[in-house]
């Protein structure tokens, strides 16, 4: 009986024992996840509670730690934290021709004189091939944690830079913005996924360094406050994001299936469409779709100097960023709000007249010639009607756009015609007023009679414009 009772009180203790090591265990158990300040970042309060710091943001009171799961209960009490979400995972928007350029039109703004020169473009993905020998990098980041390159090592992220801009240089293929600035932002691994607070980071990274065009060819079916925050940021700032609609779409084409950031007002959802202008069976829907581009069978750059077809919204997407990248140097002073609205306008309407849940507003399409918007305004004057020989003549022009803006750096080419059918010409450029001021000196021996002033304005991304006035000198 005593050996019976020692047995039992052994098991006890071993059993006592194992139940506080699972409990010790839990206690540590480590949970990744966002947290976002109300104003500033606290480091000495998730140190206090054990937490290390992954990722600190410059544009948002945000950092992604990984924090003892004990600690998240007080962590979501304190009243300095707007809230703590999941560092969850992000994936490329599924792997699901260069047919697509010619159906939105590219070759249409190519022969204008836009492809895409000047317009800086943030790849966020899975980094860019930077010994690709179709694509040029113009600069990038890395925000995963085994590599600080943002060399491409899924194959991704290169496919989608073809896409927006591989070079017009008689090799391979080209795309939609031959001459735009790609810049490749790493989030995501060689799997093609990735953190959420990564996704983040490099957003963060796009509004630092002032792009013109984000890229998102990636989506997560989770809803992230931190997540909208900086899209909504970058927006705010100026820059246009693009995010693919989603590969969820069901085949009948039922259902709000389009995925974050997309879904966001902020963001423009790119739906898929195939060689027919159909919808792709995979192409997510819902009332958040805006627009829609080329997306089954694309033909793009990809690893080893390679070249490869893929399907996807993940491909409509930087189609769309190509389009845009057009749009922007052909009316560099319009908002990003106002070439968005130039991208919805200038669309062929697929399925149901006007927007739909399937394919948005249409297909998109590049413009040849400078928007209406674009035209310059252009004004010459003069200090007084007649002049005396001996006085100076100053003759004013000013250049605006249609909204009446100013113009820096426009050129103006100063022509005058003297009674005796001579000419003279001066060329200068517009301040930040939009104006420039030519003094023309007379003397003893210039001709009296009637001068034919003649004012020609230019500036890259507008139309030129003229004006013309006459003076007198007696």
């Amino acid at each position: 009986m005593k050996k019976i009772f020692l047995l039992a009180a052994i098991l006890v203790l071993i059993l006592t024992a194992a139940f506080n090591s699972v409990n010790a265990a839990s206690a540590q158990a480590e949970e990744r996840v966002i947290v976002l300040f109300k104003d500033k970042i606290d480091k000495d309060l998730i140190a206090n509670n054990g937490g290390k710091i992954n990722r600190e943001l410059r544009n948002l009171p945000a950092i992604s730690i990984s924090v003892p799961s004990v600690a998240l209960q007080g962590l979501s009490r304190n009243p300095n934290i707007e809230l703590i979400e999941k560092d969850s995972i992000v994936k490329v928007e599924g792997q699901v021709s260069d047919w697509g350029i010619d159906d939105v039109k590219a070759p249409v703004a190519w022969n204008s004189g836009y492809t895409g020169t000047g317009v800086k473009i943030a790849v966020v993905d899975t980094g860019i091939s930077l010994s690709h020998s179709d694509l040029s990098v113009a600069g990038g980041a890395s925000f995963v944690a085994y590599t600080n390159s943002y060399n491409d090592d899924n194959g991704h992220g290169t496919h989608v830079s073809g896409i927006i801009g591989a070079r017009n240089n008689d090799i391979g293929t080209i795309g939609v913005a031959p001459d735009s600035d790609l810049y490749a932002v790493k989030v995501l691994d060689s799997s093609g996924s990735g953190y959420l607070s990564d996704v983040i980071a490099g957003i963060d990274w796009a509004i630092t360094n002032q792009m013109d065009i984000i890229n998102l060819s990636l989506g997560s079916t989770t809803d992230s406050p931190t997540l909208h925050q900086a899209v909504d940021k970058a927006y705010n700032n100026g820059t246009l994001v693009v995010a693919a609609a989603g590969n969820s779409g069901l085949i009948n084409g039922n259902g709000d299936t389009v995925e974050y950031p997309a879904k966001y007002d902020s963001a423009i959802a790119v739906a898929a469409v195939d060689s027919s202008n159909n919808r792709a069976s995979f192409s997510s829907t819902g009332p958040k779709v805006e627009v829609s581009a080329p997306g089954v069978s694309i033909y793009s750059t990809y690893l080893n100097n390679g070249y490869t077809k893929l399907s996807g919204t993940s491909m409509a997407t930087p189609y769309t960023t190509g389009i845009l990248a057009l749009l922007k140097q052909q009316n560099p002073a319009l908002t990003n709000i106002e070439l968005r609205d130039k991208l919805d306008q200038n669309v062929v309407d697929l399925g149901a007249t006007g927007r739909d849940t399937l394919t948005g507003y249409g297909l998109i399409q590049a413009q040849a010639q400078p928007l209406e918007s674009n035209k310059t305004v252009l004004s010459v004057t003069t200090d007084k009607d007649a002049y005396l020989k001996g006085e100076t003549v100053t003759v004013e022009a000013t250049v605006k756009d249609s909204n009446l803006n100013a113009l820096n750096g426009a050129t103006v080419n100063l022509t005058i015609t003297s009674p005796n059918g001579s000419q003279t010409n001066t060329v200068q450029t517009t301040d930040s007023s939009g104006a420039v001021v030519f003094n023309i000196a007379t003397n003893k021996k210039t001709k009296t009679g009637t001068y034919k002033i003649n004012v020609q304005s230019s500036l890259s991304g507008y139309s030129s414009s003229n004006a013309t006035m006459e003076y007198t000198i007696n």
